[in-house]
């Protein structure tokens, strides 16, 4: 479970953010809120949406969280002259060669953590990691400063033989899950298998995801299937492959194929997708009609890729990152999605989903607290990204009409657009 992530100097985050998914006092929508003992007083929120104008930065906040999973998942395989391909605040010469900062607090396993580094292009700067054991006071895993100076309090002789081996431009975090150490293999796991990120529509990994599910079982393929029929698209079966050919033999009439083609350490990879849409003939029998995947209607096919990691989700406890959740989808559908997670008997496991959006008609205190509503501004004079909550902005009455006053501006996070004459 996320507790908060904070980032700083990246892309158009200058000074640090941060979104926190810890409850207020708030005591409205228990349904939306986690319980668990490893806070003791202290509740999660299930999800947290953010709203911004265009341009405003509410994509590089889901970027942050990206670029930290990618960075921790792939860090052990840099070379030493590779960059990490960063991409600090460009508008202030000062910014350009400072490092920047990432840091999350989370639970696994029963166990708060906080992980935190900062880097540039070149080389990682600083880097720690600590744990908070059920009955105990905060715990050093390791401590790294200025690249190459290490503080390990537990298990000293085997981080030190870990951190010479550590490069300038890997984390210890990750080179230190490749030499089996137990206890950075487990956070690893977390960035690796409980965070994820989506941030493009089409992307084959979560198509992928969705078909693995339909081939899993039976039970699996039924509860893919029922979302879709939940959804409403007409769906009433779906036979999905992935068919898998060499580099070296890769037919050329495949090269023709709608979907995406892409490639694997298995080899070149393609799908084979058909619905199924069940009718009314003209004998009034029933007949199921099929469709190439690829013709259904770009909302279909946005519903598909999503339903997979969002049933792995609410079944293994995942946290789902996704930039503007309302691209090619209906109010109600992103409404459908959202409650699913909301729901307590569906959501058992304590997934928990974080979204940016422009769709304003889920600006409603029905649907969310005032602490899962976020919105981001860009400040007009120095181009910088600042991130902040409903309830730190401003407190407005619980019966208030959230969408008409953010329309209204009142809230900022709104493009300024002026009467004025193009022609």
């Amino acid at each position: 479970m996320l507790i908060e992530f904070s980032v700083e100097n990246f892309r158009s985050i200058k000074e640090k953010v941060t979104l926190s998914l810890l409850a207020s006092s708030d005591k409205s929508l228990d349904n939306n809120l986690i319980k668990t003992d490893v806070l003791k007083k202290d509740n999660l929120l299930r999800s947290a949406v953010i709203y911004g104008a265009n341009a405003s930065g509410k994509t590089n906040i889901v970027l942050a969280f990206n670029f930290l999973r990618n960075l921790v998942i792939n860090s052990h395989k840099n070379q030493k002259d590779d960059i990490l391909d960063l991409s600090p605040f460009k508008f202030d010469k000062e910014y350009i060669s400072k490092p920047s900062k990432f840091e999350i607090v989370f639970i696994n396993n029963n166990i708060k953590y906080l992980y935190g580094v900062s880097a540039t292009n070149e080389n990682i700067i600083d880097e720690y990691l600590y744990n908070y054991p059920p009955k105990g006071r905060k715990s050093i895993i390791f401590e790294r400063k200025d690249t190459n100076h290490f503080r390990f309090t537990k298990d000293k002789e085997e981080q030190k033989f870990i951190s010479e081996r550590t490069i300038n431009n890997v984390l210890y975090l990750s080179s230190s899950t490749q030499l089996n150490y137990k206890i950075t293999s487990d956070v690893f796991d977390w960035f690796k298998n409980k965070l994820q990120t989506i941030v493009n529509f089409g992307n084959p990994k979560w198509i992928q995801s969705t078909v693995d599910l339909l081939n899993e079982n039976d039970n699996s393929k039924e509860l893919v299937l029922k979302a879709l029929l939940e959804a409403d698209l007409g769906i009433g079966d779906v036979i999905a492959t992935i068919e898998t050919n060499s580099f070296y033999d890769f037919p050329l009439e495949l090269k023709k194929r709608k979907g995406p083609i892409w490639g694997d350490k298995e080899g070149i990879k393609t799908l084979n997708i058909e619905t199924f849409h069940k009718v009314i003939d003209e004998i009034d029998e029933v007949a199921y009609i099929p469709i190439d995947y690829f013709d259904e209607s770009s909302g279909t096919q946005r519903i598909f890729e999503l339903i997979g990691p969002w049933i792995n989700a609410l079944k293994n406890g995942h946290i789902i990152i996704v930039d503007e959740l309302d691209v090619k989808l209906h109010t109600l559908l992103n409404l459908f999605l959202i409650k699913l997670f909301h729901d307590t008997t569906q959501n058992i496991s304590n997934a928990q989903l974080i979204f940016t959006t422009h769709n304003t008609n889920l600006l409603d205190l029905d649907i969310f607290r005032r602490d899962q509503i976020w919105f981001t501004e860009k400040n007009p004079n120095f181009g910088s990204t600042d991130l902040y909550s409903l309830m730190e902005y401003y407190s407005p009455r619980k019966d208030m009409d959230i969408q008409k006053g953010y329309l209204a501006g009142r809230f900022g996070a709104i493009p300024f657009i002026s009467d004025d004459r193009i022609f």
